[in-house]
């Protein structure tokens, strides 16, 4: 679900949207557009349209999560369920290992999951803009993520801030969207030397973990924009962080009409030659909408999506999930 300066030098509202226990109609967001067609599409690619299936199949991973003693957060949202179904393509099994996984490396992760609060970013959004655009590109039914540095000062790029709240923007998502997959456009027009050289590789390698084996985010495109002289020393950063297979869909773009190629005008910013409003004021009704009782309310919550490893039935997890007790192996990063 964030990630994106993973990629710049490398991861609910409101109107507290109402969802229906398995989604037959949708609310219109003005900030996560998703249109009938597009859930539709998201649950025909994991070949699961059958409601009624989806139902029982949440139902069963529902009633396993009731019994992990070791999941903190054991009611989960049911809109966060679902998400979690699709990406794990329909399968129950599937969906509880990306459960265990997925609040294991929260857990692992607290620097960037955990205890956030709006207040702290409150300077963090006085030097960068980062937002999801509202509507899907429909080539592929990715959700593009937008980073624009907004100033060239030095003090006002903090990396491990600016991936928690890429990454409670992603968790904050995942109430809503139905994309299939994420492209990220990296804007460095203000970025110099002097932030390559706060860049901490484990702090990249750890946001692409949590991002890709975690949430299970898959990556389909990096673009970056208004590329600085140096941007080769950026390339060589972000493909030695990243995949193989990432790193290959990284794209340096020297006009707008070339990223045009890859993400279509009509649901650009105009700040690219396109269609939507600016990166600006996307920004700024994100800023609202974070700033609602009903998003600090989300976000508290959020952090209850971990595990507490001391109430880990260790044997029983070995002995279901790797046929055998006594080597159940942790996510790590060296």
């Amino acid at each position: 679900m964030c990630l994106a300066i993973i990629l710049l030098v490398s991861v609910l509202v409101s109107t507290c949207l109402v969802i229906p226990r398995t989604m037959e109609t949708i609310p219109h967001h003005p900030l996560i557009q998703v249109t009938q067609e597009d859930l539709a599409k998201a649950r025909e690619f994991y070949g699961i349209s059958d409601v009624k299936r989806i139902r029982e199949s949440l139902d069963a991973v529902d009633d396993w999560c009731q019994k992990q003693s070791h999941l903190v957060q054991k009611n989960l949202n049911r809109n966060i369920l679902e998400r979690l179904f699709l990406m794990s393509r329909g399968s129950v099994e599937g969906t509880k290992k990306r459960i265990d996984g997925l609040f294991t490396a929260r857990g692992m992760m607290p620097e960037l999951s955990l205890n956030r609060t709006v207040e702290e970013f409150d300077r963090f959004w006085d030097g960068i803009n980062y937002v999801p655009l509202p509507k899907l590109c429909q080539s592929d039914s990715s959700r593009v993520m937008v980073t624009q540095l907004l100033t060239d000062n030095i003090d006002d790029f903090n990396l491990l801030t600016y991936f928690r709240y890429c990454f409670l923007v992603g968790e904050y998502r995942l109430h809503f969207d139905y994309s299939l997959s994420e492209r990220y456009i990296i804007d460095l027009k203000n970025f110099s030397l002097s932030h390559l050289s706060k860049v901490s590789p484990m702090t990249v390698k750890k946001s692409e973990v949590l991002a890709t084996e975690g949430f299970g985010t898959k990556i389909k495109g990096i673009h970056i924009l208004n590329a600085p002289p140096f941007v080769d020393k950026v390339v060589f950063l972000l493909k030695s962080a990243l995949k193989e297979k990432v790193a290959s869909r990284l794209h340096v773009h020297s006009t707008y009409a070339d990223l045009h190629k890859h993400i279509p005008k009509e649901i650009l910013p105009r700040d690219y030659d396109g269609d939507e409003q600016s990166v600006s004021k996307l920004a700024a009704q994100w800023k609202d909408e974070l700033r609602t009782d009903a998003a600090r309310k989300l976000i508290k919550e959020l952090d209850n999506l971990r595990t507490d490893e001391t109430k880990r039935q260790t044997g029983k997890f070995n002995e279901e999930y790797l046929g055998m007790p006594g080597s159940f192996r942790t996510l790590s990063v060296d």
